[in-house]
């Protein structure tokens, strides 16, 4: 059986196509529009910022600007002033690393910025992921955290493994806040 070639719609011609895609040909996008709500994932509960739309700006772009992580960051901040009256005893961590190693991280400079704003104490890559397996990672606690009430911080959930890994991690906590920036799910 022949193989065809691609065809470009031509009002499509100058869109790129090497955009990443999810399963069902979607880019996942996020205008931007502050939408928060609360989630129950099993038994865990956490609180997004914002959503996945089906106009706005790809994912990947906006993972990349520092300039939407202080957007990211002061929405959150605004956020858990409301919801948590006194900050004492509070600490903010991000969700471990996988795929960047270097470079700017979107996660942690929202929680640099988190933890300037509240003046609270925030445990740059306090969790780590000791294996590659994305549906079931093997995270553990790199130093001591004093605080008995985390902020946990992830930039966005699809399907919350790493939440829920994280939050299984910090159970013998008093408290554990989960803030997500986009849910995706």
């Amino acid at each position: 059986m022949a193989r065809r070639s691609k065809i470009t719609r031509m009002d499509k011609w100058d869109v790129p196509a090497c955009r990443p895609r999810l399963k069902g040909g979607n880019i996942p996008l996020c205008d931007l529009t502050a939408r928060p709500a609360i989630h129950q994932l099993g038994s865990l509960v956490y609180f997004s910022q914002f959503k996945r739309t089906k106009h706005g700006t790809p994912f990947s772009e906006l993972k990349q600007s520092a300039d939407i992580a202080a957007l990211f960051a002061d929405t959150a901040a605004n956020f858990i002033e409301r919801l948590v009256n006194n900050t004492e005893d509070w600490c903010i961590i991000t969700t471990p690393r996988r795929r960047h190693t270097g470079g700017f991280h979107f996660a942690t400079a929202v929680c640099e910025r988190i933890s300037t704003t509240l003046g609270i104490p925030f445990y740059a890559d306090a969790v780590q992921c000791i294996n590659r397996n994305r549906l079931d990672p093997d995270f553990h606690l790199l130093r001591p955290i004093a605080e008995r009430r985390v902020i946990v911080y992830d930039d966005i959930i699809t399907t919350g493994t790493t939440l829920t890994a994280t939050a299984s991690l910090l159970a013998d906590r008093d408290f554990v806040l989960n803030i997500i920036g986009i849910n995706n799910r």
